[in-house]
């Protein structure tokens, strides 16, 4: 059955798009991080005026390397947004994201960390993400998670029946998490796929998360020529999402 793909849907499930850029490790803190903050800003307060200092501000910088520490805004509470904290940076987009925006915001961002860095030479990408987080109201208190899975987003779980026989136990699950990850060729890394219980709008929800990264040399690689990573990476997961919502989820994103 051909995979159905969509540029937009009209009632995405869409909870956040994020693009996270990780330099340096984690046991290393970046002595140009404060440095850096102001200098991003003057970068990016065009489109990202708004500054909202994080409570974990009150923390050491060098006790909160890869932790984002602030996020300029759009607007006041509004998206998207970059976010900031010693060795990180991170795009992040929700409802109003479409990929075309998405994918032009990253690449004027690309060069404005770049510039951003006292040292440019010790700005050494370790780590590149691309991550989507999608979510669907589900009262997995009331009906089986697993029959959702498999009939709305064709992943099938099973566990024997004898885990159950004889025993003080119900068969349907209270909690769900499942992890898959593969390699990938090109761009060179990994891809996961998520899918867990838990709230949408605080009420309950199935939520997966579809992610690809590359790390050390190959997030180096990327991150000097980004767009080809960005345009590979998003193929890869732009095409498992569309993969695992055909069928009734599509019809249900489709509608205006």
């Amino acid at each position: 059955m051909p995979i159905v793909e969509h540029e937009n849907l009209p009632n995405k499930p869409l909870v956040e798009a994020i693009l996270e850029i990780k330099w340096g490790q984690p046991n290393e803190p970046d002595s140009a991080y404060p440095v850096m903050v102001g200098r991003l800003y003057e970068r990016v307060r065009d489109k990202y005026p708004a500054i909202e200092d994080l409570p974990i501000t009150q923390i050491p910088p060098n006790m909160t390397v890869h932790v984002v520490r602030h996020r300029f805004r759009a607007a006041d509470g509004q998206w998207p947004l970059v976010q900031i904290g010693p060795g990180v940076v991170a795009l992040n987009d929700t409802e109003n994201y479409t990929w075309p925006d998405f994918r032009a915001r990253a690449m004027e961002l690309h060069p404005q960390v770049k510039e951003s860095h006292p040292n440019p030479g010790a700005l050494q990408i370790t780590s590149l993400k691309l991550q989507y987080i999608d979510a669907v109201e589900f009262d997995y208190n009331k009906a089986d998670v697993r029959q959702f899975l498999k009939d709305k987003m064709h992943i099938a779980l099973s566990v024997p029946n004898v885990l159950f026989e004889g025993k003080p136990i119900t068969d349907q699950p209270t909690n769900t998490v499942v992890v898959l990850e593969f390699a990938t060729g090109e761009p060179r890394g990994r891809a996961q796929l998520r899918v867990s219980t838990g709230k949408k709008n605080d009420m309950p929800a199935i939520v997966w998360h579809t992610s690809l990264w590359s790390d050390q040399g190959d997030a180096a690689r990327a991150w000097a020529d980004l767009e080809p990573w960005l345009e590979g990476a998003h193929s890869i997961l732009h095409h498992w999402f569309f993969a695992l919502i055909q069928g009734d989820l599509l019809e249900e994103f489709s509608r205006e």
